[in-house]
């Protein structure tokens, strides 16, 4: 579904449409792309209330149709990745609060760090302090480099290297591939979810389903209905489900 410019300011929109919708300027670029259980009422309260700058550059607005919340969600969460909208920047921030985050080093090697909370980090805490011991756990859980993580100050290889704890991702000695399993492992920990299972939710009258495989979400849809790849595969998507079954239990069944 397409609205031009004038059709939404005339709030031509249906009521009651869950989905996800994009904001497209007159080159057709993606500006913004956001969920709501009631769409039209999201965007009268963009037009009121929200970034002008948003509102001034958009020509049309387009809608996407989703049977559950989740399946708009984790369907919102791969569009962003695939089209990086300049308006969809993480706005969130939490006072006094830092945040654990995640990325790769340059052999590709994944690892914890710490930053000023935003809402994209993995997990919350109070002070550096409380973030660093959590960092230490999952390090020593998980068999995971604590010079990768931020823990070691070593200029080659780490002390737990030595005690033959670390198998040595530090210097590229364990390759990415063995190394990045675990480290995921450790993120299904952090969100309690099973290392491979399908994950259904039933909601009303449509069950939505979520396949994880090797603790990464692979693939997602409603059963009879609708079946989406995961084609740029994150935290992020985690964090959804680690959110949304605080709201709904799923049923877990074990791969």
């Amino acid at each position: 579904m397409i609205f031009s410019r004038k059709e939404v300011f005339d709030n031509k929109i249906p009521d009651y449409i869950l989905g996800i919708y994009y904001f497209i300027d007159e080159n057709n670029h993606i500006l913004y792309i956001g969920k709501s259980k009631n769409i039209k009422k999201r965007i009268q309260q963009h037009i009121k209330n929200g970034r002008k700058r948003l509102i001034n550059k958009f020509s049309k607005l387009k809608l996407k149709i989703f049977r559950t919340e989740l399946e708009a969600l984790l369907y919102e969460s791969q569009e962003i990745k695939e089209y990086l909208p300049v308006f969809n920047r993480r706005l969130r921030k939490i006072k006094s609060s830092v945040g654990i985050f995640n990325k790769k080093n340059k052999f590709g090697h994944s690892y914890f760090y710490i930053k000023k909370s935003a809402e994209d980090s993995i997990i919350d805490f109070r002070t550096k302090k409380h973030a660093l011991k959590f960092i230490d756990k999952m390090s020593k859980k998980f068999n995971l480099c604590p010079k990768l993580n931020g823990l070691d100050n070593s200029s080659k290889f780490c002390f737990q290297f030595h005690l033959k704890s670390c198998q040595g991702a530090c210097n590229n000695l364990e390759k990415p591939l063995s190394y990045n399993s675990r480290f995921q492992e450790s993120l299904s920990e952090i969100y309690c979810l099973p290392k491979n299972c399908e994950l259904v939710f039933h909601d009303n009258k449509f069950s939505t389903f979520v396949n994880i495989k090797n603790s990464i979400i692979t693939s997602f849809g409603v059963k009879n209905h609708s079946f989406f790849k995961i084609n740029h595969p994150s935290h992020d998507e985690l964090k959804i489900i680690n959110s949304y079954q605080k709201i709904l239990v799923p049923e877990t069944i074990l791969v």
